[in-house]
């Protein structure tokens, strides 16, 4: 897709074909969780309060302590109102699967999919009903990595490109021959979902969004605000097939729920953080964002014009290198170690390592993409990080629970004690037309069900409804107790 050909991608390339390639396409944070909450509703991490990495657990009870911060795990409770945005989509008669992972770093709006499993499928809906379907890869992990044995030949190790700053070292290039391998593998299984709308006669007629959710698996690429970090691959495949080639348009995370909503006709009165890719006003500047991950946090924020990128450091007394138990396991970080410790680590990787930062970076990354060349004290560039600095300010003003440390974080959002605010009552009325239900709060979603039913209807305000049976009526909010209501018929 980019030029790079030693792993071995027949499908991807010819979606690449058949779609629009992204080139600069952002996440606004370099770790799994936080992005796909971003994801899901159009918001950014900062705003949602999820870019602490493994905030929220599932199966954690009420004021369990989270191992890795010492603080309870929690689903935090947004600045702005915030929706998953495919609620938006099942409420408009889309039949919407996730295949099947779900952490958002917050608790899942039990509204946001008809199927939520690894048997979710577009096949499953009634005939002719249109679909949303996500399908997530696992393959290509850094777990992937490190768990692999293989051991490759002499030959096989040549072929590898080497980042210009990663060291030549045997154990690199076999972690980085790993991840070609394993890209071969995701395309293959890129291939079986392409069949699979072929063969439902539904290819032509299907927009395809092909992304990872943050750069690469190595050192300095997932967790890192680095454009190794942040930047990654994106293919449109629409349905205009005049649409397609390559683009230089700037595209956030927070940018994909506006554009499926726009390109599905579909309105709504939650506004989000992101801008659809149709919109002739398009956006200047990418903003991302990196808090705790795990045990360790590193705050630093960063804007990203068509040129130049700003990196804020919050703090300027610990280094960007931060021991994560994961990382660690795998070969690349193993040598990277043990090079620093015996002082022979390249220039380049060296200030990964180094015990302080400036306090902030600048970076001409059109043509410094792996971010070498700090010019934050050239005076040539003096206007563009005033220029930079003023909206990464106004930006983190705006949007940004960060500013605060985790602890100040939730006690802004809760008590003390954790206390989770509860939600209104609804309030059920009886007409010749149906039911109507008012929930008391215009920033929850509402659902309905039958008694006894699986599965959560999406309720629009103003419908009226016709249960079956005895009525179960649910509201969500996020960072809220669910509430769930039986009402007799």
């Amino acid at each position: 897709m980019y030029g790079d050909s030693i792993a071995n991608t027949p499908n991807i390339n010819q979606l690449a074909k058949d779609g629009l390639v992204y080139q600069n396409c952002y996440t606004p944070s370099p770790v799994c969780a936080p992005s796909r909450s971003s994801l899901i509703t159009g918001m950014y991490p900062t705003t949602l309060g999820t870019q602490h990495m493994r905030a929220y657990k599932k199966s954690a009870q009420s004021n369990t302590i989270n191992s890795h911060n010492s603080l309870p795990y929690y689903s935090p409770k947004a600045k702005k109102p915030v929706r998953f945005f495919t609620e938006d989509l099942r409420a408009n008669g889309y039949y919407c699967t996730n295949n099947s992972k779900e952490d958002y770093n917050m608790i899942t709006s039990p509204l946001a999919w008809d199927d939520s499993s690894k048997e979710a499928h577009w096949r499953n809906r009634e005939d002719d009903q249109p679909f949303f379907s996500v399908f997530n890869f696992n393959v290509t992990h850094e777990s992937r990595i490190w768990k692999n044995n293989i051991k490759y030949s002499e030959e096989e190790l040549k072929e590898v490109s080497i980042p210009k700053f990663f060291p030549d070292h045997e154990g690199i290039r076999s972690d980085l021959m790993t991840n070609y391998k394993n890209i071969e593998k995701l395309d293959k299984q890129i291939g079986l979902i392409i069949d699979q709308l072929k063969a439902d006669n539904l290819y032509e007629n299907t927009i395809i969004f092909f992304f990872s959710d943050h750069g690469g698996p190595f050192p300095r690429y997932k967790r890192s605000i680095y454009e190794t970090g942040i930047k990654v691959p994106f293919i449109a495949k629409w349905i205009d097939y005049n649409n397609t080639g390559y683009t230089n348009q700037l595209i956030s995370f927070v940018d994909f729920a506006p554009t499926i909503l726009d390109a599905a006709t579909i309105d709504r009165e939650f506004s989000f953080e992101g801008v659809s890719f149709f919109n002739k006003d398009q956006r200047n500047y990418v903003y991302a964002a990196t808090d705790r991950f795990d045990a360790s946090t590193d705050k630093r924020r960063s804007i990203r014009g068509k040129k130049f990128k700003l990196i804020y450091n919050g703090d300027t007394t610990t280094s960007v290198y931060q021991p994560v138990i994961y990382r660690q396991k795998m070969k690349t970080m193993q040598v990277l170690d043990s090079l620093y410790k015996n002082q022979d680590l390249n220039t380049y990787f060296s200030n990964w390592f180094s015990q302080n930062k400036d306090r902030f970076e600048l970076y001409e990354v059109s043509e410094d993409y792996y971010e070498t060349r700090n010019l934050i004290n050239n005076t040539k560039y003096k206007r563009i990080r005033k220029i930079l600095q003023h909206h990464l300010f106004k930006w983190m003003e705006e949007s940004d629970f960060g500013n605060m440390n985790e602890s100040a974080m939730l006690d802004s959002m809760f008590t003390s004690n954790m206390s989770i605010p509860k939600l209104n009552m609804p309030e059920l009325t009886i007409t010749n037309l149906g039911y109507l239900i008012k929930p008391n709060n215009l920033q929850v979603s509402v659902g309905w069900r039958n008694k006894k039913e699986m599965t959560w209807n999406v309720y629009k305000p103003g419908d009226f409804i016709q249960p079956k049976d005895d009525l179960e009526v649910l509201l969500f909010r996020p960072g809220y107790q669910l509430l769930i209501k039986d009402f007799k018929k």
